[in-house]
């Protein structure tokens, strides 16, 4: 009646355990959880728990097929129910000289019934070390190899001296304490396939979840991104509409009424029969036409330079040229890499970034000289700009107490087409020390 007792008590425990692993996502609990629930399932005085990891980024592994390269085996929690202890996060490698490095590498459940008396016909040893330090006396072990749904080899749970009861405690002050321990049976061994099994699983299970959480914690954080991004967008082509607004009414549209006047004044020396003077007007009116219709070239050329067709570092060039000649401005461009891979839109921004950058520094920055550095590689673009102007206090841009009429606004549209293409931006300045931007755009 015991005996049958003790058994419907097992595997109400069993059920409850393994209703309690499928259900908890926390790493450190379902460790806990696991532990625990050995100890008391097995009677083990005892219990250590040891997870596969990559060895160089340390990450949860498994291994596959006994293949143990690039592995290493890392402790991750212990409980000792007789005596207090505090170990220490270590990693191990993973050898057949060691009892747990075995179990992993074989794949099998390995049971001792005395760790200082085992056989030569194997080549794993007990290491006495925690022994020696504690006083503690290691007698029984059973080392089970954690397997996934794919048999793949994820951890061991090794179990150290089975008692009688497991609520009980030993004593290993006195000279009898190792009589007290039990070799670990079949029904151990079989109980604790099942665990390990499913505590594999469990563990797989709250690693896919704690992936998820960070996937959509990365989702949630791009999300936001694009949103901010198409605000900037938004932004940005108001701003366009704005400046080509403002070029066009004070260019071409102004031009248009001053042609206007200009026909008048043409038609009315033509009534007056002042041919000469409708001669003159007429040369007038004629360079008047001209004068428009290169307006009208500047601004489409402005929409759309044909000179990015060219690539980047060439239209960068071809700008700096120009720029310089009717600044006065000189200007030391400096540029490596390979263009011809960089999109249309990258160039175009960039393009932009410079004019932008290049029109600050005219209108507020009371330059000479400027250097410009441009940088081309396969993963990203760099560009530095730096001038020799009058400079000024970054922490007034950075709470937004600059002027925007000296020059704040331009770097802001700056910052913003930088980060429009996913870059990032750093500014060096101080009064009469200049200006420095650097600008980092990754390509991939």
């Amino acid at each position: 009646m015991h005996r049958w007792f003790m058994f419907d008590e097992m595997l109400k425990e069993f059920y409850d355990i393994g209703k309690s692993l499928s259900s908890e996502k926390d790493t450190v609990k379902l460790f806990e959880k696991i532990i625990n629930s050995s100890l008391k399932l097995t009677s083990a005085d005892a219990g250590t728990i040891y997870i596969v990891v990559d060895k160089k980024t340390g990450e949860w592994s498994n291994i596959q097929n006994g293949s143990i390269r690039g592995k290493l085996l890392k402790f991750v929690i212990a409980r000792n129910t007789s005596m207090n202890v505090n170990l220490q996060d270590f990693t191990a490698q993973i050898s057949k000289k060691s009892i747990f490095g075995f179990t992993v590498i074989s794949g099998k459940s390995v049971k001792i019934n005395d760790a200082y008396k085992i056989g030569n016909d194997v080549d794993y040893r007990h290491d006495n070390t925690f022994d020696n330090n504690t006083g503690y006396r290691t007698k029984s072990i059973l080392s089970i190899p954690m397997k996934n749904h794919d048999n793949d080899i994820t951890g061991v749970i090794q179990l150290i001296n089975k008692k009688r009861r497991w609520d009980t405690a030993i004593s290993y002050d006195k000279d009898n304490a190792t009589g007290e321990i039990l070799p670990f049976n079949d029904t151990d061994e079989l109980i604790m396939n099942s665990l390990a099994g499913q505590a594999a699983v469990a563990l797989e299970n709250s690693q896919l979840y704690r992936d998820l959480k960070g996937l959509l914690k990365v989702y949630r954080q791009q999300n936001n991104h694009l949103l901010y991004l198409s605000k900037n967008i938004m932004k940005a082509h108001e701003e366009e509409r704005k400046r080509i607004a403002r070029e066009i009414h004070d260019g071409p549209a102004q031009s248009a009424v001053n042609l206007s006047f200009k026909l008048e004044i043409c038609k009315r020396y033509l009534s007056d029969g002042k041919i000469e003077d409708l001669y003159s007007e007429m040369n007038n009116f004629s360079d008047a036409i001209h004068s428009t219709v290169n307006e009208i070239r500047t601004i489409i050329y402005d929409l759309k330079p044909s000179c990015l067709e060219d690539g980047l570092i060439s239209a960068v060039q071809r700008h700096i040229e120009t720029f310089s000649a009717s600044s006065g401005i000189n200007i030391d461009f400096t540029f490596s890499g390979n263009d011809s891979a960089v999109e249309y839109y990258m160039t175009s921004t960039i393009y932009r970034i410079v004019q932008e950058a290049l029109s600050n520094v005219k209108k507020h920055a009371e330059a000479e000289n400027i250097g410009i550095e441009l940088a081309i590689t396969n993963a990203r673009i760099t560009l530095d700009i730096a001038d020799d102007g009058k400079g000024f206090v970054v922490e007034e841009l950075q709470t937004r107490k600059f002027d925007r009429l000296k020059g704040g606004f331009g770097i802001e549209g700056i910052r913003e087409r930088v980060e429009l293409i996913r870059g990032g931006m750093t500014i060096q300045s101080a009064p009469g020390q200049g200006t420095a931007l650097h600008i980092d755009i990754p390509l991939t």
